[in-house]
């Protein structure tokens, strides 16, 4: 689908600024000095054609009592494939990609009840192929996790922000799992939220407030459109790794441009780095200055940079929607 300059804008205004009030679609139009129409339009138009995967909500892992860790692995060139589809058959792996690294050269998101019941089902898992390299680096805290693509400028783009340290259960907002699930994509209608506040026992009114304390308490996230990154021209992302203290990797999480930004531990195996983020450009001359420029900000001088070559998890954003719960 051909993005245009009018196109562009209104991803911008889904992604960047969608309004929780009774009719958003008609206060984005003012915005773009069109009328509501065209938005619901143009809108089902892009979700139509998979530029855009949702627009909501998703609940924050922590909120449901699971641990979270990225596994580097040593996978031989020709076993990818079918060590890929192991690791996908867990319905908790949320990311897996090849990337660029000497010696791990998968890399996988997962998350479990524990830090032993994680460690155990990826040993199982590997042990069927006798893979015994690699390294399990559980999430200590997680300073921001959502992606957004700015895109005028060709690279990741997030507001400056840090998630609490401590999440209260999602049992304790008082509210309906079916809530919660409704929340994760809206229906593409004139007045979107009004059976989700039916549902929290308010008004659309007052229903910005109540998705404003659950974001601030870090039982959901942040509210927008999330895009198809290849959809929208974001086919390079990288991972960044450096070795910071806690007080650094938490600054890193105020660049606009990171995303995924997690202080890490190694539970299992052998791996020099402790702070990790995400970005994601246009190309990689993009990526390679917004790094550059990021490090010099952070005064790191020692880090690696993993480029993606291949996503092995494709069915991510539905993964996402279904294990969001």
């Amino acid at each position: 689908m051909e993005l245009d300059t009018k196109l562009r804008s209104l991803l911008m205004e889904l992604q960047y600024s969608f309004p929780i009030v009774k009719r958003p679609f008609l206060k984005i139009a003012n915005r773009l000095n069109e009328d509501e129409d065209w938005v619901l339009e143009k809108t089902r138009d892009l979700f139509r054609n998979s530029v855009i995967k949702r627009i909501g909500a998703l609940v924050n892992y922590r909120s449901r009592g699971l641990v979270s860790a990225l596994v580097g692995v040593n996978v031989p060139s020709d076993l990818i494939n079918d060590v890929a589809k192991a690791i996908n058959s867990d319905a908790q792996v949320s990311h897996n990609f090849v990337r660029e690294h000497p010696r791990y050269n998968v890399w996988f998101v997962t998350k479990a009840r524990s830090r032993e019941e994680l460690i155990m089902k990826v040993s199982n898992t590997l042990s069927k192929f006798s893979i015994n390299d690699f390294v399990i680096l559980t999430a200590l805290r997680t300073y921001k996790i959502d992606v957004k693509f700015d895109l005028m400028s060709g690279v990741s783009r997030t507001k400056p922000m840090v998630l609490p340290l401590n999440v209260p259960s999602i049992e304790s907002a008082g509210l309906s799992m079916e809530f919660f699930r409704r929340l994760r994509s809206i229906n593409i209608v004139r007045e979107p939220f009004n059976e989700i506040a039916s549902l929290a026992g308010t008004s659309v009114d007052e229903l910005g407030n109540l998705l404003g304390n659950l974001m601030r308490i870090g039982v959901i996230r942040d509210f927008y459109a999330a895009l198809d990154s290849d959809r929208v021209g974001f086919r390079e992302n990288a991972m960044v790794v450096f070795k910071a203290t806690p007080e650094t990797c938490e600054r890193t999480a105020l660049i606009e441009e990171t995303t995924h930004v997690v202080l890490r531990e190694v539970t299992l195996g052998s791996w020099p780095y402790n702070c990790y983020f995400m970005i994601h450009g246009i190309n990689r001359n993009v990526l390679e200055d917004a790094i550059g420029d990021i490090m010099r900000r952070l005064g790191v001088n020692e880090y690696e940079t993993l480029y993606s070559t291949r996503n092995l998890l494709p069915e991510m954003p539905r993964r996402l929607e279904l294990t969001s719960m």
